[in-house]
């Protein structure tokens, strides 16, 4: 996902994707079944079945399962959006992995790259832009080199941040937050205060709704946190669990709120829900502005992301 242009400073976490004056994050993919031919239409498929190839159940030690553990817990937060989502489609084609969720936002559909062929990738986009939706292709740095011209060729354009893929392993404790900044975890029966902070920052209600559903407040792969400031809801972050592995999502701070510790104190809660899992690591991918600040939490890089978007859409 491309980053956006933040002010430094502790509460600019994360790849926070701007709508207006409130920057939120909601890396995920869209839950779908293949349409009928020749007809666009979303349908409604379980995804509870074994997928292998995005779990991650070992403990994470060596360089290469931290790297694992990261391209898989990003694949699968989208899968988890998916399995709670009305609306979305998605097509794997060999090593790439396409989707699209209706929402006319690029960082909600795109490609997913692997050690993919130029062919693969190719056929995957055409198909992402069958759509006319807006969306973005996120490929390894390593393969990059080799895929640049297909997407180049394709009317796509790099974004110049390279997405680092951060890992904190083994998990440490969260520090104490910073004075009058409170967080609390949302369930499904709280879910409206939750959706409200979205709100506040610029997102539409019904976005917030497709895209949040109690469904997803009550899986137990997943946990909710609202960030208080004085007792005010002002911020937002998600943990999503797969297999052994936790991901920090969502991280937002409402501009009022910014540079109080509430986007840290946010992060936090996301990591502590992974300690709480028993998870070996923990994952995430950083803004060009909020990298230093999840460094100095004790993340660091394990992989980076090339982005290509369409040319209105790169370095938004």
């Amino acid at each position: 996902m491309g980053p956006s242009r933040l002010t430094s400073g502790d509460d600019d976490l994360f790849a926070l994707y701007p709508c207006r004056s409130y920057f939120y994050v909601v890396p995920f993919y869209a839950r779908s079944c293949s349409s009928g031919a020749g007809t666009r239409r979303f349908v409604r498929v379980s995804m509870r079945r074994a997928m292998p190839s995005w779990e991650h159940d070992q403990a994470v030690k060596t360089r290469r399962e931290l790297v694992s553990a990261a391209n898989l817990n990003y694949a699968g937060s989208y899968r988890k959006l998916a399995e709670h989502s009305a609306d979305g489609e998605i097509r794997e084609m060999g090593r790439v992995f396409a989707f699209v969720t209706g929402v006319p936002i690029p960082l909600f559909n795109g490609c997913v790259v692997g050690s993919a062929t130029a062919e693969e990738l190719e056929a995957a986009v055409e198909w992402v832009r069958e759509w006319g939706l807006p969306y973005r292709v996120w490929m390894d740095d390593k393969v990059a080199p080799s895929l640049r011209d297909v997407a180049i060729a394709l009317g796509l354009e790099r974004d110049p941040w390279v997405l680092p893929g951060m890992v904190l392993c083994p998990p440490t404790e969260a520090p104490p937050n910073a004075p009058a900044v409170t967080v609390e975890r949302v369930t499904e029966t709280g879910l409206a205060a939750w959706l409200a902070v979205l709100t506040d920052g610029g997102l539409t209600q019904d976005l917030a709704d497709r895209l949040f559903p109690r469904s997803f407040a009550a899986d137990p792969d997943i946990r909710l946190f609202v960030a208080l400031l004085n007792g005010r809801p002002v911020g937002t972050s998600i943990a999503i669990r797969t297999g052994d592995v936790s991901g920090v999502y969502g991280v937002g701070t409402l501009p009022g709120a910014r540079r109080r510790g509430v986007g840290t104190a946010a992060a936090w809660a996301a990591v502590e829900a992974g300690r709480a899992w028993d998870c070996g690591a923990i994952v995430l991918q950083a803004s060009e502005m909020g990298f230093s600040s999840y460094a100095k939490m004790g993340f660091r890089t394990v992989v980076r992301y090339a982005t290509f978007g369409q040319a209105s859409s790169v370095s938004r």
